[in-house]
């Protein structure tokens, strides 16, 4: 068979190999455009779910920034102050429904609610464990994505032997040591002296003034809200402003007479003698002397004062008004065994000013902590930490935040204190 014939038997083979060809070639073609069609689709369904997302993450954001600041930029929120979780599960979304409530962001909206979490109570308006959760539902046309965010509040941990809102300042050869042994403003620092020791050194949000070394232009500290109201059922002992005193674990409200040197009485006359000669309420001021006085944490619905107590008392004083120690107290912190010991760490709590001055006999551990103001002088020494919280200003016992003196605080950064913090932190993050 010659060449020229053998190619003529092959030309019935080519045009049906051409066409099985073009057959596959368009079906592989086919099959890319309804791929490319379908990673089209997946890739818009995914960037819309994604902007929906983002969405959903703006309205948690927002709730989050509200329950932290109030509208003058100040911590915490309003409803977080007001009345903590209870007030934000009863009230937070109504009193800010323009920012939360069908808010239009980047295209589509959002949706903001909160719900109490799972404290094992049966009641969904009253928060037991600090927690709620935040919902917020993001949406971008016909996609939506619902964010669910587990908000807490945690225990206050101060990062400092002393830390103030407002100015601090101070003068005089006051020792500052340990591991955490700094101070902090969250406005400015002005020490003048050259004798002071601070062995972490200083900080201040504002500007830096005086003779120290510090550091100005820093970041802001959380500082706790201080509510002393909230550590009333901790009390052994209530000085009511009525003049009368309550023994808690009894119950009995002893009161005061004064024939002769004057009595403590529930029962029998003078039978709270033992326990309360050396507190009296005068000029509506609560106020302790050497005389014999109970050891035990004191709930002060008013003001405390003292120039002395008896030797070696312990004692932890909580007062809705101010606490004025000075002279020669003799004093310890009461630790309870029974308590805990975020409790047994309260030394003074005031919901307005403390001033502390004197000499002290005996070193004290735990912490001081005034809503408004503070000064320390005299030669103290205080193993703890010291807090201001600047709230407000129209006590007059103490006008502005100074350390002064040979007072002495070491502080170690292990102090567990009871305050619950100011600043709302998330716990956990779910996409639903």
């Amino acid at each position: 068979m010659t060449m020229k014939n053998l190619f003529k038997k092959e030309d019935g083979v080519v045009l049906p190999v051409t066409i099985l060809i073009l057959v596959v070639m368009a079906t592989l073609a086919v099959v890319a455009t309804k791929w490319s069609v379908q990673d089209v689709k997946r890739t818009e369904r995914y960037y819309k779910t994604r902007a929906a997302f983002y969405i959903a993450e703006a309205g948690v954001q927002q709730a989050i920034d509200f329950m932290n600041y109030d509208s003058t930029g100040n911590s915490p929120g309003d409803e977080v102050a007001s009345g903590g979780f209870d007030e934000v599960l009863a009230n937070f979304i109504s009193n800010n429904s323009a920012s939360l409530t069908n808010v239009d962001f980047a295209d589509g909206t959002y949706n903001v609610t909160v719900t109490d979490n799972d404290d094992n109570d049966g009641d969904t308006t009253d928060d037991d464990d600090n927690t709620v959760i935040v919902t917020s539902v993001g949406d971008k046309g016909d996609f939506s994505v619902t964010l669910k965010a587990t908000v807490t509040r945690g225990l206050f941990q101060a990062e400092n032997a002393i830390t103030t809102e407002g100015d601090l300042g101070g003068n005089g050869s006051f020792t500052v040591n340990g591991t955490n042994g700094s101070i902090h403003s969250n406005a400015e620092v002005d020490i003048s002296g050259g004798s002071a020791t601070i062995t972490q050194g200083a900080t201040a949000t504002g500007s830096c003034a005086g003779a120290i070394s510090c550091v100005g232009g820093v970041v802001p500290q959380d500082i706790p809200l201080i509510e002393p109201s909230d550590f009333k059922s901790d009390a052994d002992y209530v000085l009511k402003s009525d003049g009368t005193i309550e023994e808690v674990s009894s119950g009995d409200i002893y009161t005061y007479t004064s024939p002769g040197a004057g009595n403590w009485s529930t029962s029998t006359l003078g039978d709270g003698n033992a326990s309360f000669a050396g507190l009296k309420l005068q000029s509506g001021i609560w106020k302790a002397t050497n005389d014999t006085i109970a050891n035990g944490i004191f709930y002060v619905e008013g003001d405390f004062s003292t120039t002395g107590t008896p030797a070696g008392w312990q004692t932890t004083i909580i007062a809705e008004g101010y606490i004025d120690f000075g002279g020669n107290a003799d004093i310890v912190n009461y630790m309870n065994p029974s308590d805990t010991v975020d409790i047994q760490n309260l030394f003074l709590v005031a919901g307005t000013d403390i001033e502390f001055s004197g000499n002290p006999t005996n070193t004290i551990q735990g912490l001081m902590a005034a809503k408004d103001q503070l000064s320390i002088s005299g030669t103290v020494t205080l193993e703890g930490f010291l807090i201001a919280a600047d709230v407000g200003t129209s006590e007059n016992l103490v006008t502005s935040n100074t350390i002064s003196g040979s007072l002495t605080v070491t502080y170690n950064g292990d102090i567990v204190a009871p305050f619950l913090s100011n600043k709302v932190t998330i716990i956990a993050w779910q996409e639903t």
